[in-house]
């Protein structure tokens, strides 16, 4: 987690050009603001990549909403749809599903529709789409044959038979509740099409997307670092010289500071007729990416801060947000280093080798990471005794975990540093002759911590490895739309080189997309990786493996089987096997399981949770909020002069006083003297 300095939030934020009041119960007020420390910067908001890093769907949860849900003990509800009829006739061989959706609204006030389930689904299953969520839909007919080039995406079979109507035809019969389960998914929330396909970014902005649930994005502030820089191979410029476009460029840090998620009014509402106040409570939540640790804990402190939803690493022992948190020992993600089965590392030739193509090379590599220091140092996470985190169900059931279940030891999930160097003379590897970099977001500190201490245990074994921290730079992609590029958003590197594969080894969050160990097993089989096809060849469309490059045919074999089972329950003992089968491969190294915790304030209430959402603040309700104001108001200005940021000389909110009249994440403690100046200025 990179920290920002506090005050340059205030030279990024826009000038309010109407305000309302706070505590006002009148025709004006529009409800409570709500600060917060959220999560780690999150720079794209679409429901599809939610699963590379387990903060960031805490934040898509707030905003976009999926057909069912899990509550807090597991248990499946009904979310957008409002009822489902399950069709099976086994003489005509015809099994389908008819789902009616609620009537509410996107965030534009245009009512979501079942194309709007129709278009996300499909789009997962686009033959040169890379989502591995995809397998979530292959028990729908022709989705399989569609994500393998077989067929038309037109062929898959989903239906708008009425506007809030979907019919879903299956290719034969099905566990139904367990696919249900999979409708609880992030990766399944419907998507409007007019919005998704205006742009690769759309989910980076406000003015580029509408969203389902309770909260949308109204605004993100942002900061040029240019003492930073990160190169980027994809950045195109024109060069005058060459009179042609070249591509790589060092280019300047760019980093979120504070972002609002404001009401979605039309959520469950009727915009005309019903309470504002109806479905959705507070008007803003407001979420400072900016401060240090100790402003952080200052604030907190102090009574400004209601809610941290990802605890600092040194804020996690002794101090007053530690002995707050709030700490659930389940989790459904599990803090894991992919290797790049054909990444050419360095050798001193001019080829390279592909060094972790060789299973040995990579069990060695996880047999030297000590799992349980790492664990205590980052204090909420378990170290990992396997791939599945612990909050996976063993099938289809809350009341048998997986992990709960599963009684098997790895052995490369061991320290044996003796061992592991047995296993490089047996793979005739010399450690000295290899040079290769670990990948991290230089914007999340558990990740760099993790990269850090996993490349001194290797460098250990005799590589040389270096920690190659990959931030955000200023958009560089064009907007045909507006015949422009978008300087308002950020390129994070980070996350186009994990899904490009552009990566030797690299840290992430494998995070599951449902409860049901398939979901994280699948992606490893060829046919059920996600990964766009290779259609090169027209006449010979060539299937693409996992992004590690991980292809076994044993594993592809039993993943087959897996899927062929249609009674779940009776996967049980398969899926253990596949696991104890890519702990043997080792195509993924977990490293541990993270823990969700979380600190509320005493005066915030109503705060409820999912079984995949820590926090729903969509009844939230600060108690006392004039004295929060109160609290909010004096931190600020017995603090602005050490918060500030003194070395921006462009700085438009530099003096108190204009910082008192801007739009910021703290505008709410300053309204009623900005209203006082508002009226003088009118009585003038």
């Amino acid at each position: 987690m990179m920290k920002r300095i506090f005050a340059l939030l205030l030279c990024a934020a826009t000038l309010l050009t109407t305000l309302v009041g706070c505590d006002k119960k009148d025709d004006e007020y529009k409800g409570q603001y709500i600060t917060t420390y959220l999560t780690d910067d999150v720079y794209d908001l679409d429901p599809a990549h939610a699963y590379n890093n387990e903060a960031l769907a805490n934040v898509v949860g707030l905003m976009f909403d999926t057909l069912f849900k899990l509550d807090e003990k597991g248990k499946v509800k009904k979310s957008l749809v409002k009822e489902y009829k399950i069709h099976e006739d086994d003489n005509a061989e015809e099994y389908y599903m008819e789902i009616y959706l609620k009537d509410t609204c996107w965030s534009d006030g245009t009512p979501i529709s079942a194309n709007d389930v129709v278009f996300a689904w499909k789009r997962l299953l686009e033959v040169d789409a890379n989502y591995e969520a995809a397998c979530l839909l292959f028990d729908i007919k022709n989705a399989r044959a569609a994500k393998e080039g077989d067929m038309s995406i037109d062929d898959v079979a989903i239906y708008p038979e009425e506007p809030q109507m979907l019919k879903v035809t299956f290719e034969g019969p099905i566990d139904y509740d367990h696919f249900i389960r999979n409708l609880t998914s992030l990766a399944l929330a419907p998507l409007r099409e007019n919005v998704v396909t205006k742009s690769d970014d759309w989910a980076k902005k406000p003015g580029t997307m509408v969203c389902s649930g309770p909260f949308k994005l109204s605004r993100v502030n942002l900061k040029l670092d240019p003492s930073v820089k990160y190169y980027d191979e994809t950045h195109k410029e024109f060069d005058e010289i060459l009179g042609e476009y070249v591509y790589g460029k060092d280019c300047s840090q760019q980093v979120i500071t504070d972002f609002m998620l404001e009401r979605n009014n039309y959520y469950y509402r009727d915009a005309e007729e019903d309470s504002l106040f109806k479905s959705v409570k507070p008007y803003k939540i407001c979420v400072d990416c900016s401060m240090t640790d100790e402003q952080l804990l200052a604030a907190y402190d102090a009574g400004m801060i209601m809610y941290i939803g990802d605890i600092p690493m040194s804020l996690r022992k002794d101090t007053s947000i530690a002995k707050a948190a709030e700490k659930e020992s389940y989790s459904l993600s599990t803090n894991s280093i992919y290797l790049n089965q054909k990444a050419m590392i360095d050798d001193g030739t001019e080829e390279g080798y592909a060094l972790f193509a060789d299973a040995k090379v990579r069990q060695a590599l996880s047999m030297v990471i000590d799992r349980q220091a790492l664990a205590e140092a980052i204090v909420y996470a378990e170290a990992a005794t396997g791939l599945i985190p612990t909050g996976v169900y063993e099938t289809d059931s809350i009341k048998k975990k997986f992990r709960a279940a599963c009684d098997a030891s790895y052995t490369a999930l061991n320290v044996d540093e003796d061992a592991a160097k047995a296993l490089l003379r047996e793979a005739g590897i010399t450690a000295s002759k290899y040079s290769f970099s670990i990948t991290c977001a230089a914007y999340d500190e558990v990740h760099c911590f993790v990269a850090e201490t996993v490349a001194e245990a290797w460098n250990k074994l005799g590589f040389n490895v270096t920690v190659n921290k990959r931030g955000t730079i200023v958009n560089n992609d064009y907007y045909k739309h507006t015949d422009s590029t978008p300087a308002d958003i950020c390129d994070d590197l980070y996350a186009e080189d994990f899904r490009a594969a552009r990566f030797e080894a690299i840290v992430f969050d494998y995070v599951a997309p449902s409860t049901d160990a398939f979901s994280m097993l699948a992606p490893f089989a060829k046919t059920f990786s996600g990964r766009g096809m290779d259609m090169s060849d027209p006449e010979n469309y060539i299937l693409t493996p996992h992004i590690t490059g991980y292809d076994s045919a044993d594993y592809n074999n039993l993943m087959e089987q897996i899927h062929a089972q249609k009674t779940i329950s009776k996967r049980a003992d398969m899926y253990r096997e596949a696991e104890a089968m890519l702990m043997e491969d080792m195509p993924i190294i977990p490293i541990v399981f993270n823990y969700h915790a979380t600190v509320t304030s005493s005066q915030l209430k109503s705060v409820s949770s999912t079984y995949f959402l820590s926090a729903n603040f969509q009844k939230a309700k600060i108690s006392k909020y004039d004295d929060y104001l109160a609290k909010g108001k004096e931190f600020i200005t017995n603090n602005f002069a050490d918060l500030k940021f003194t070395e921006a000389n462009d700085c438009a909110y530099k003096e108190f006083e204009a910082f008192k009249t801007a739009n910021t994440v703290y505008s709410q403690f300053f309204l009623d003297e900005k209203e006082e100046l508002q009226s003088a200025a009118a009585a003038k």
